[in-house]
């Protein structure tokens, strides 16, 4: 398995019969982890200031408890303090990674492939870039899968076509959809 820069990079390297791989960018994680500590820390200095006022104008501690904005001090501090730091640490230890290959794609988690989530080439209908929802927001890599191919999984539901791939990889979503497209452009006639 090699990582790749660029789509052109990648698609040779298939073309070889390699697969690339395509991880959960660590770097994106660290920034989102700084950005939670840092606004944990303007926090902890606010809701220091407000105690410190209050206790200043000797205000009950009573009000403390029914003051919204020490709710909401509190939730964000549990939010930035504790649940973040978390679900970063689950996140780059789960190692996700989506591993795209001349037969298809496979997601892997901690270096394992997920058999179960193999989709070949010639089982996706398209795949396009855009939002999930009608109104203007984030944009997804979303593929869509064959009618045989929903029916072979036993997929039901409004939406049992559609695949959305997550943000969060090494790849922009640009990127990603740029490497998926020329892929199945390539391989999908290759296979049929």
């Amino acid at each position: 398995m090699s990582r790749s820069p660029n789509t052109a990079a990648a698609l040779h390297a298939m073309d070889r019969g390699r697969s690339v791989v395509v991880g959960t960018s660590s770097r994106k994680l660290i920034v989102i982890l700084c950005l939670a500590l840092a606004t944990g820390a303007v926090l902890v200095g606010l809701a220091f200031l407000i105690v410190t006022s209050s206790l200043d104008q000797n205000v009950s501690w009573m009000l403390f408890a029914f003051n919204p904005r020490m709710w909401a001090i509190a939730i964000g501090l549990i939010g930035c303090l504790v649940v973040a730091p978390i679900v970063v640490a689950v996140r780059l230890r789960r190692a996700d990674a989506l591993v795209v290959s001349n037969a298809g794609l496979v997601e892997s988690h901690r270096g394992a492939v997920l058999p179960a989530s193999f989709v070949s080439w010639n089982e996706i209908e398209r795949i396009t870039l855009c939002t999930v929802t009608p109104r203007p927001g984030p944009k997804y890599v979303i593929y869509y899968l064959t009618r045989d191919s929903v029916q072979r999984r036993g997929r039901t539901g409004l939406f049992a076509r559609r695949i959305t791939l997550r943000n969060g990889f090494e790849f922009s979503h640009r990127q990603l959809f740029e490497l998926l497209t020329a892929a199945h452009a390539r391989y999908a006639r290759q296979i049929r």
